[in-house]
């Protein structure tokens, strides 16, 4: 017996957008959430940034992680704006192994940012801590200029991680 199944344009529709309907309720049942989108205190809606040696690249993808957190970024330091202040930001790089002619051949690079928060008229504060990330690098050295390349790379992705760990911390104050 053979089973003869025809659909039409209309059913086809209907059972895609009935797919479409099934995986949004699924994947809001389970917490779904995009990337980038921070829950973090209501004290900081309005927020200034007092930076003291924080590099532009790093408080670029701040501004920018907050405002998609539905956060105020304001250029004047107000009563009712909550204070993120950065303290200081380091790069180090630490060696790990050499080889037998005694060259480096692997790194520990890290990166860590002090920062605190302070919203006066909210009676709000997060006091001063460090968010600090490590990854190792192992060095070519008959590849100076990749190595460099490739270390300039991992402290870019390492920046834009302390900033979702940064974030990350402001949403457990919430």
């Amino acid at each position: 017996m053979i089973l003869n199944f025809e659909l039409s344009e209309y059913k086809i529709k209907w059972l895609k957008q009935c797919l479409v309907l099934v995986l949004g309720v699924s994947l809001l049942s389970c917490g779904f959430k995009l990337r980038g989108a921070y829950e973090l205190p209501a004290a900081m809606q309005v927020t200034y940034i007092d930076q003291q040696q924080a590099n532009a690249d790093l408080l670029r993808a701040l501004k920018i992680a907050l405002q998609a957190s539905d956060i105020k970024i304001t250029n004047i330091k107000t009563d009712d704006a909550a204070v993120l202040k950065l303290y200081k930001e380091i790069k180090d790089k630490r060696t790990v192994s050499v080889d037998s002619q005694g060259r480096a051949r692997e790194y520990t690079l890290s990166y860590a940012l002090s920062f605190s928060v302070i919203a006066r008229q909210y009676k709000f504060e997060i006091a001063p801590q460090t968010v600090r990330i490590e990854r190792d690098f192992i060095f070519d050295p008959e590849d100076v200029l990749g190595n460099s390349r490739g270390e300039s790379q991992l402290y870019e992705e390492m920046q834009q991680d302390l900033v979702r760990l940064l974030l990350l911390r402001l949403q457990s104050k919430a």
